[in-house]
């Protein structure tokens, strides 16, 4: 009887830290977090955010890469890359072309986020040449979060 309740006991904290385990992030796998100020109205993705401060938020842990677009401590959008583009530069920046969000380089990622033009409008409209604007973005987010 003393065998099967140690034989117990040892299976339930096995199972125990194998869940733990399971259940905790990688180190490697942390959020990133960054601000970046937009000068104008600007489309990304589906939201248009006003000119202002931002922060944003990256959990690296899930594969779908979802982003957490914060004003303050309000979040104003969940925004979701279309493609991934290697990293060209040492610069951590978002790309705005014709107004809209085009790329995001995190700071201390490896990777280029690529969004898609939601402009449903210019569609079907000839195609203009678009000046690209460059908006730094340095690393940290909001507190509290």
């Amino acid at each position: 009887m003393k065998t099967h309740q140690k034989l117990s006991i040892v299976s339930l904290l096995v199972l125990g830290v194998l869940a733990a385990g399971l259940s905790a992030k990688p180190a490697s796998a942390q959020d990133i977090e960054g601000k970046f100020t937009l000068p104008t109205a600007t489309r990304w993705e589906m939201a248009t955010l006003p000119a202002g401060d931002y922060s944003f938020k990256l959990d690296k842990a899930k594969a779908y890469g979802m982003i957490a677009v914060y004003r303050g401590e309000r979040p104003v959008a969940f925004v979701m890359p279309q493609a991934f583009g290697d990293r060209t530069s040492d610069r951590s920046e978002m790309v705005l072309v014709g107004g809209a969000v085009r790329e995001l380089t995190p700071p201390q990622h490896w990777v280029t986020l690529i969004f898609s033009d939601h402009n449903l409008r210019q569609r079907h409209a000839p195609k203009q040449i678009e000046l690209a604007q460059t908006i730094p973005v340095t690393a940290g987010g909001a507190a509290g979060r």
